[in-house]
């Protein structure tokens, strides 16, 4: 299947394959699933929008970089295709994200969300990365669940690399209607809406200065 037959294909805003492109797609009134992550309380809005206006041109870091270098390991080990598009909600054409992995199968379509854990034995995700998961599934309705991966990487004395702590990534499915996904989106969609409605302001407000 080839992205142009997906279900989704007609909300993908950038197919990733020039990062300075989708990062471009990306900015401005748009709320990605790692900002969603973030999303905690409505009284912090406007830090959320400040932070925003102040982080456009963020890429990541080093942990986030290397984790980046341990995505097709995961991906390959759950079986799922890699995924780099921009795919926005059907509902509303700020609310994007890029999930990991995206894939449609004879039983229907899931996604993958993959996490590089540095120095840390984990059960599952954080609260933050079930909101990322949530958002994930608001915005490409189309998946009936997402593979969550992640790696507990260690340094190797030896070689002084990141290796894996385990003998295999770990992984949990989480379903659209997992009681936590559907908490988190609750309280995440109000918080969503308004940071919107105010980046859309500010950046009207800059376009008119």
């Amino acid at each position: 299947m080839t992205t142009l037959d997906l279900p989704w294909a007609a909300r993908i805003l950038d197919d990733g394959t020039d990062r300075e492109k989708w990062l471009v797609a990306r900015s401005g009134a748009r709320i990605g699933a790692s900002d969603a992550a973030k999303f905690a309380k409505m009284s912090s809005v406007n830090r959320y929008v400040d932070d925003k206006l102040a982080n456009r041109s963020w890429s990541g870091n080093e942990f986030t970089n290397n984790g980046n270098e341990w995505e097709p390991d995961m991906l390959a080990y759950a079986g799922i295709t890699g995924n780099k598009a921009l795919i926005r909600s059907p509902h509303e054409a700020g609310f994007v994200s890029t999930p990991d992995g995206a894939q449609v199968t004879a039983s229907g379509a899931r996604g993958a969300e993959c996490k590089a854990k540095h120095n840390k034995i984990v059960n599952g995700p954080s609260l933050g990365e079930w909101r990322q998961v949530g958002w994930q599934l608001e915005t490409v309705p189309e998946f009936d669940e997402i593979e969550f991966i992640w790696v507990e990487l260690v340094i190797d004395p030896d070689t002084g690399l990141w290796v894996m702590r385990t003998d295999e990534p770990k992984h949990l499915t989480i379903k659209r209607n997992d009681n936590k996904v559907q908490a988190e989106l609750a309280k995440v969609r109000p918080i969503a809406t308004e940071v919107l409605k105010q980046l859309r302001a500010a950046l009207e407000f800059e376009r008119g200065m």
